[in-house]
């Protein structure tokens, strides 16, 4: 009976280390619970932070993006200056991730400046509609780029779109966005992409606030673009092909602001 009992618990032992390390290899290998954006269902946004111990952010962060941006309660400066961007075309892949379109770019395509320290550019993304809005508004489009500092701080520039003409940096990815069409997860190797041919205004919103997506790391430096471009419907349609179909949108929901500051930078010239 001893025997049989010290068997049984070298048994449970072994079972129980293999669970962990089965658990680890998981996680290293990215295989973490999918998050949906479906309102009320068991992995939509209000539940994002109960899916991993990582993510808990996303239900107790005090400083989570979006944001509706009231356009009364922005503080307008100039000390700001202009965004510092340099730039430069590089190797691109595109991908369909299931819940975004992504183009990343291989080593990086450039940097940003703010408050002295460099951001490289790693890849932009579109979600649809807007997840940012303005005095309520919300808007056909948004596109992220991300960038990230050698401490790991990171960096959004965020761009809004309303339907209308075509957008050009779209529409010179329109056959690859194509290929990766669908409701699996695909890629296409795109090639030298330059992120100068994407437009932004002189004028933005500046505040701190988080990732828009799990784990919702927060202390993200946001710039909002505040010049509302144009995309064609044709244009939204393929950025929405990697949307869940449950929720045909892949927007996280307005946050608290939280008594958050922001900035509008005004240039003294009009902007263009």
């Amino acid at each position: 009976m001893k025997k049989f009992a010290i068997q049984l618990l070298c048994s449970f032992s072994f079972l129980s280390l293999l669970l962990h390390i089965l658990a680890a290899e998981s996680h290293q290998t990215g295989e973490e619970k999918e998050f949906g954006y479906q309102l009320n269902s068991e992995n939509g946004p209000s539940r994002w932070g109960e899916l991993e111990p990582e993510w808990r952010t996303c239900s107790n962060g005090t400083k989570q993006s979006p944001i509706n941006i009231l356009k009364q309660s922005v503080k307008t400066v100039t000390h700001l200056g202009e965004l510092d961007r340099d730039y430069r075309p590089s190797n691109a892949t595109l991908k369909n991730k299931g819940h975004d379109m992504m183009l990343e770019w291989e080593s990086g395509a450039g940097s940003i400046e703010i408050n002295g320290k460099e951001y490289v550019l790693q890849q932009c993304h579109w979600h649809s509609p807007s997840e940012h809005t303005i005095n309520g508004r919300r808007f056909a489009v948004e596109m992220h780029m991300v960038h990230k500092s050698e401490d790991g701080k990171v960096a959004v520039v965020g761009i809004l779109f309303k339907i209308g003409n075509p957008e050009s940096f779209l529409s010179s990815l329109r056959d690859h966005l194509k290929s990766v069409s669908g409701t699996g997860k695909a890629e296409k190797v795109v090639g030298v992409v330059d992120p100068n041919d994407i437009k932004m205004s002189r004028k933005y919103y500046r505040y701190m606030g988080s990732l828009t997506t799990p784990p919702c790391t927060e202390n993200v430096t946001w710039t909002i673009s505040t010049k509302v471009r144009t995309v064609s419907k044709e244009q939204v349609r393929m950025i929405r092909v990697a949307a869940h179909a449950e929720s045909g949108s892949n927007a996280r929901p307005i946050q608290a602001t939280n008594g958050r500051l922001v900035q509008l930078y005004q240039p003294d010239e009009e902007d263009d």
